[in-house]
């Protein structure tokens, strides 16, 4: 008898069960695609941390940018430091003042590097 239970289990596993490799190939399929999914997620946040770090990169120096030119529009509404900056930068003299321009080290022929 022990044979006949052989044969017949031996029958049993050569059957093939289409409805276990259609679930097997289906469960296969959905691993895959959520996988897939996830991975695209993953890669998005990984550009947007990205894109938000460039952006706080951004947004600091235009904060200091924003802090230099505050600063500058302060002194520039101080007129003794307007007088200041017009007589160093434009060479304005006051009234009687002499104003003598030097030449700078570049414009010395002695100093041409020969």
């Amino acid at each position: 008898m022990s044979e006949e239970v052989k044969k017949i289990s031996a029958k049993r596993k050569k059957k093939k069960h289409p409805f276990r490799t259609f679930f097997s190939l289906a469960a296969i399929f959905l691993s895959c695609f959520l996988i897939w999914i996830a991975a695209e997620d993953l890669i998005t946040t990984f550009r947007l941390k990205k894109e938000i770090s460039t952006s706080e990169e951004m947004i600091s120096s235009l904060e200091s940018q924003q802090k230099d030119l505050k600063k500058r529009k302060e002194n520039l509404e101080d007129p003794e430091y307007v007088k200041r900056y017009a007589r160093g930068k434009f060479i304005v003299s006051k009234p009687g003042e002499q104003i003598f321009k030097l030449p700078s080290k570049s414009d010395d022929p002695a100093n041409d590097g020969n």
